[in-house]
């Protein structure tokens, strides 16, 4: 099984799923720009599954997060903060505060928008209590 099977080809395919677990970590890190795509819209069949099978990837996750955090694309921000972000490991998470502290103080019209702000203080606010 080639490590590209592990990637969705289409919103429905939780096979692809189930092989990226069977593969898991560190195996993947080379591909988790292309999974994190998958997190665009939580209404997808394969947005949960690869925010689970993403959980287990470790600090290597931090700058593509960045990336998504730091975007123009609210409603991706959204999912990939309410999917993932907010389960991550503690040491991630601690890599992540300060992006998330910008949205949460200086967002955009559009974070304001998808309620990325209002999120980004809730998860903010039960990490921290």
């Amino acid at each position: 099984m080639g490590i590209n099977e592990c990637i969705p080809r289409n919103k429905h395919d939780l096979a692809a799923l189930k092989r990226a677990q069977a593969i898991g970590f560190p195996a993947l890190n080379t591909h988790l720009a292309d999974l994190l795509e998958w997190l665009r819209d939580a209404n997808w069949p394969v947005a949960k599954p690869t925010a689970s099978v993403l959980l287990e990837a470790g600090n290597e996750i931090i700058p593509h997060i960045k990336v998504i955090l730091n975007g123009d694309d609210a409603v991706w921000k959204y999912w990939t903060i309410e999917l993932l972000v907010q389960n991550v490991n503690s040491d991630v998470f601690s890599e992540l505060r300060s992006d998330l502290l910008h949205v949460a103080n200086q967002p955009t019209a559009s974070e304001q928008l998808e309620t990325v702000d209002a999120l980004s203080k809730q998860v903010l606010a039960s990490r921290y209590l």
